[in-house]
């Protein structure tokens, strides 16, 4: 099926930009991921107060993942038909509250029922991106979009800073870490409603079952689904993991696990800007080519148990790809799906996020019953080889 872009808007004139949104929701969306990742650097405590296994351990800290990926579909909708404005205050208002209860969970169900239900805060993301998309015309889209997933740095929050903070100033007191990020959700929360607005010249959306609709008749929807399951599945995957993983396997303390993590968090998170401005001037199948053929070396190579430098090193070059691709992706996805960016880009979101819920339970499992690692990294390497022929045949298809 040919799919070709659409225009932004029908009869109205192109927003040229608006700054203070992208700024806004940018912060915003950095402070949710924050949130989002809270768990990641919490790994190594939680895994030694309740005895879990490297598979249970995997679960927990992917958890958030699962809801925060699953809702991007409604709330990208939502976010269509509401707006950015009401529906990321109404968001941050919301995840406030799980994430303070989360400091009273006493045992492992009840920090899977916080952990699942802050996770909202992932859908932070398919909100964002129609709010400034929106905003912009479609040769600016690219790098204000690879701008906003920038916002992406808010794991960094977590990891570079959680347990620092627990060490120097909690007396090791993990527990009351979760207000301290709470907080500032509400704070953001404030300041997105007042300080951001709807773009008045966006095309009326269409009506819920025509949104759903594309799906059934656009294949180029499902493929970007698969390209992000690879791309914000594996930063997300990582962003979670590096920390426990880094410690399991090189037994390095959890401050210098968490600075790996937060290295390779602000690489993919840094070079996705870039990625959205090659995306604005090149052809974003051939960009996305090479992303997926450096991707899978990496992962291999990871999955051999180099010497921490070699694994360091190749952690860093596999985020620059992921970055990238991500970049490319969301560039394509409102060129493709002007009317519909909430909807679809909630759906193609929703699979990056249960690419990270997955990847970290298949990576501890590897572990657990194969004694190594290989596995996971072997089937990660696999769905990103499986994407690389994907650029190389269908999605050139519907492209021409």
């Amino acid at each position: 099926m040919t799919q070709h872009p659409q225009a932004v808007s029908v009869g109205v004139e192109t927003p040229q930009g608006n700054t203070q949104v992208l700024l806004m929701a940018t912060l915003s969306f950095a402070m949710c991921f924050a949130v989002w990742c809270l768990y990641s650097p919490l790994g190594p405590h939680l895994r030694q107060e309740l005895h879990l296994s490297e598979t249970q351990l995997g679960l927990l800290v992917s958890i958030p993942a699962l809801l925060g990926s699953a809702f991007r579909i409604p709330m990208g909708i939502l976010t269509d038909i509401y707006g950015g404005r009401k529906v990321f205050t109404a968001l941050m208002v919301f995840c406030f509250f799980p994430t303070v209860l989360a400091m009273y969970a006493n045992s492992y169900t009840s920090l899977i029922i916080c952990g699942f239900f802050f996770g909202m805060a992932g859908t932070s993301f398919a909100v964002g991106i129609p709010h400034v998309s929106k905003w912009y015309p479609p040769d600016r889209q690219g790098i204000a979009l690879g701008i906003y997933g920038v916002g992406n740095l808010g794991a960094a929050l977590s990891t570079l800073f959680a347990e620092r903070i627990i060490h120097y100033y909690l007396n090791d007191n993990w527990r009351n870490i979760f207000p301290i990020y709470a907080i500032p959700l509400l704070l953001m929360a404030f300041l997105y409603w007042n300080y951001t607005t709807d773009c008045p010249t966006a095309a009326k959306p269409r009506e819920f079952k025509e949104l759903l609709q594309v799906f059934k008749n656009t294949p180029l929807a499902w493929v970007f689904c698969l390209f992000y399951w690879v791309t914000f599945g594996g930063f997300v995957c990582f962003s979670l993991y590096l920390p426990t993983y880094f410690v399991k396997v090189y037994g390095i303390s959890h401050i210098h696990a968490g600075d790996l993590a937060t290295a390779f968090i602000f690489t993919t998170s840094l070079i996705r800007a870039l990625g959205g401005y090659m995306a604005d001037r090149f052809p974003g199948r051939k960009i996305l080519q090479g992303v997926f053929a450096i991707a899978a070396v990496c992962l291999l190579l990871e999955g051999i148990a180099p010497s921490l430098t070699v694994a360091t090193v190749a952690f860093i070059l596999l985020g620059a790809s992921l970055g990238t691709g991500n970049g490319v992706i969301f560039k394509l996805v409102p060129t493709y799906f002007a009317r519909e960016t909430g909807a679809v880009g909630g759906i193609v979101g929703a699979a990056g996020g249960l690419g990270g819920f997955f990847t970290p339970i298949i990576l501890g499992a590897s572990k657990d019953f194969m004694g190594s690692y290989f596995f996971g990294f072997a089937v990660a390497a696999s769905f990103a080889i499986i994407c690389l022929l994907l650029t190389m045949k269908e999605f050139k298809r519907v492209e021409s």
